[in-house]
């Protein structure tokens, strides 16, 4: 056995052994549940000839695309291959052994799994067991001995998501003390709210996104980082040759084209988000005020939620485990759907709660 590096020890990635995850309704990891359109789908498949695979990425079109779309200079935007290695470039470029990372509970598990790789400490606050948080303690946690401070706009196990002013208070404070703030913005479309706007003000604020959400791409893996040009200079120097293949460059070129079809999705979602708060509080099970494409739900004892995911699953119908963090194992992230796997699904919490 050829031994690694030390740290790598103590990172544990488990490897996932689960059934196929196609042809059902992905109720556990807030994928898009409703299907692309006809036309779109067809207009992807006319553009893809045998050239398309043999030449190396060509990107220059796709950044000028996105660059004009989010109203940004083309030396502010970098993409990757979905926004967990667009996090991962941010740590390899900033992130020295030793330095505090500020984290909020819970939040996307690759965080924590940067942290241990590039050898971070980790200063962390959750929600507690009703979903509050306190973002005024949260900022007080940020000093000169934090390097990067992580935010989640909204959070993604939750959908809550700071304020506006809140959001502004803690890029400014970081400002002053030359500590970085990653926001991580990957449910923005169904929120609306982003500090994209403070890239101008702030050289220390980096904001990463994601095409798997409010678009539906999970599976081609793109997303992209916004900042202050010297800033994506320098992460621009940890990427691989490419940065997106030429397959993804195509879609994401197509989608931009069809913004309508982005806009139909997010308001579906929206309506369906209520509708389903809606039939939970019936129910009278407490849900999170997410503004994402789900809700944390507390569904209670563990046993109602094997017992609905049991039934479910013979349904071809996921829903994901209870949170892990002590104070929410009552809660479990459930995703949109369409209505009638919706319908489903509060009949089959019914028949259970009854």
């Amino acid at each position: 056995m050829i031994r690694p590096r030390n740290h790598l020890d103590d990172v544990i990635r488990i490897p996932i052994k689960e059934r196929s995850r196609l042809n059902c309704y992905r109720l556990d990891r807030n994928e898009r549940n409703q299907p692309f359109s006809e036309e779109f789908i067809n207009r992807i498949k006319s553009k893809i000839t045998g050239e398309l695979f043999q030449v190396y990425p060509e990107l220059d079109q796709i950044y000028e695309k996105i660059a004009s779309w989010q109203k940004i200079d083309i030396d502010q935007l970098l993409l990757n291959a979905g926004s967990d290695q667009a996090i991962k470039s941010v740590f390899e470029t900033y992130i020295n052994p030793g330095e505090k990372i500020l984290l909020h509970y819970p939040g996307y598990a690759m965080y924590a799994v940067y942290c241990k790789m590039f050898q971070a400490n980790i200063v962390n606050q959750s929600f507690d067991s009703e979903l509050n948080f306190d973002w005024n303690i949260f900022a007080e946690r940020i000093t000169k001995d934090i390097r990067m401070v992580v935010i989640e706009n909204p959070n993604g196990f939750l959908g809550i998501a700071p304020s506006v002013n809140e959001l502004n208070m803690m890029i400014s404070k970081a400002s002053k003390l030359g500590v970085i703030v990653l926001v991580d913005e990957a449910y923005y479309h169904f929120n609306d709210v982003t500090v994209k706007e403070c890239i101008e003000k702030y050289d220390n604020l980096i904001i990463s996104r994601t095409f798997s959400k409010a678009f539906g791409f999970a599976g081609l893996r793109a997303g992209y980082l916004m900042s202050q040009s010297i800033n994506i200079d320098y992460v621009r120097r940890v990427l691989p040759a490419y940065e997106i293949t030429s397959f993804t460059a195509l879609v994401l070129s197509e989608i931009l084209d069809s913004l309508d079809e982005v806009k139909a999705y997010t308001n579906e979602t929206r309506e369906n988000l209520n509708i389903l708060r809606q039939g939970l509080l019936e129910l009278g099970i407490p849900t999170s005020s997410s503004k994402a494409n789900f809700l944390a739900v507390k569904l209670g004892e563990k046993r109602f939620h094997d017992e609905l995911k049991k039934s479910l699953g013979e349904k071809n119908v996921l829903i994901r485990r209870p949170f892990r963090e002590k104070n929410l194992q009552n809660w479990v992230r459930i995703s949109t759907a369409p209505p009638k796997i919706q319908e489903l699904l509060l009949r089959e919490l019914r028949e259970i709660l009854s």
